[in-house]
């Protein structure tokens, strides 16, 4: 009895050291001590809601928090308001594995790369709950030249990123064909990309979502072993019948596109 009792308490000793190693201090010290936990547990965390409330629960401490809190969109009380939020820890191997790379490791200018390559996001696919069934997000993607352009040019994707401002053409499957003021911010380890609708986004017959009312962002920091992935889509609609249905269905299921979308870029 005495000697399982040993093997209980090595093997416990042994389950608690191999859990705090697994842990990354780094990004510890950057995410909410209410979340941390089930971040570490499950890998991701994500939440939405449509309550009209300003603060971003799962932004984490960051260099550019104040740039994306300085972002917010404006809510108008008769319109639908609508707040997207993921954060994910991304182990740089498993990326690499995903990715079928030949890195050896990765570093942020490999995210501003990504981030940058708006042509790849071309064919971009996601889960439709409505119709039940995988369909193409992006039937057109790229950058254009200025938001009054629709023409091709290449991306703008090499040299550090910050403080490019560029913008895009993408034609998406349930709100048709809208442009982006795309800007970016990049130090040693951390990459911000913020997307701003430029064009009136439609949602059917209706005009739903107008230039200043729609942002997401992008944000990536690098904690050696693994990047700290969050996600953010802020917008406010106009609201007619059907719209929460719509917005909830449409902004989670692309939201989650893109993450997977950006796992395997690498």
């Amino acid at each position: 009895m005495k000697n399982n009792k040993r093997i209980f308490v090595f093997l416990a000793f042994f389950g608690i050291c191999f859990y705090v190693f697994a842990e990354n201090p780094k990004i510890k010290e950057l995410v909410d001590e209410k979340y941390y936990e089930k971040l570490v547990k499950d890998g991701s965390i994500t939440i939405y809601r449509d309550d009209g409330s300003s603060e971003y629960l799962l932004l984490p401490k960051s260099e550019y928090s104040e740039q994306i809190n300085k972002c917010k969109i404006q809510k108008d009380k008769k319109n639908f308001p609508f707040v997207y939020e993921g954060l994910y820890i991304l182990n740089k191997k498993d990326l690499i594995k995903s990715s079928n790379s030949s890195a050896e490791n990765l570093e942020i200018t490999d995210v501003s790369r990504i981030c940058r390559s708006v042509s790849k996001m071309q064919g971009m696919k996601y889960y439709s709950t409505s119709k039940k069934k995988e369909m193409v997000l992006y039937e057109k993607a790229y950058m254009i030249a200025d938001e009054n352009s629709k023409e091709p040019i290449p991306d703008k994707n090499t040299g550090n990123a910050d403080g490019q401002v560029s913008y895009s053409y993408q034609d998406d499957n349930s709100f048709g064909p809208n442009r982006y003021k795309l800007c970016y911010f990049q130090n040693e380890n951390q990459l911000l990309a913020q997307f701003n609708l430029v064009d009136v986004m439609g949602l059917g017959p209706f005009k739903a979502i107008y230039p200043g009312k729609f942002i997401n962002n992008i944000l990536v920091i690098d904690c050696g072993e693994d990047f700290l992935l969050y996600l953010c889509t802020d917008l406010d609609s106009v609201k007619f019948p059907g719209i929460k249905g719509q917005i909830v269905d449409s902004m989670t299921s692309r939201m989650d596109a893109i993450y997977k979308w950006f796992i395997t870029q690498f």
